[in-house]
């Protein structure tokens, strides 16, 4: 997994559109849920959700 910055330079509300519009156009491969498919795909959004949530 790719190291990411801690200062990130996203905002919360960038991040939270991004991984709407990233669900929106998520097809299920296996059992794969969106949410590891995010973390995986991008790293740097998933920080910033998850350090917001």
């Amino acid at each position: 997994m790719e190291k990411v910055s801690k200062k990130s330079k996203i905002s919360v509300e960038e991040a939270e559109v991004h991984y709407q519009s990233s669900k929106e156009n998520y097809k299920i491969e296996g059992a794969e849920s969106h949410l590891a498919y995010y973390r995986e795909k991008y790293p740097e959004h998933y920080v910033v959700l998850s350090q917001n949530v």
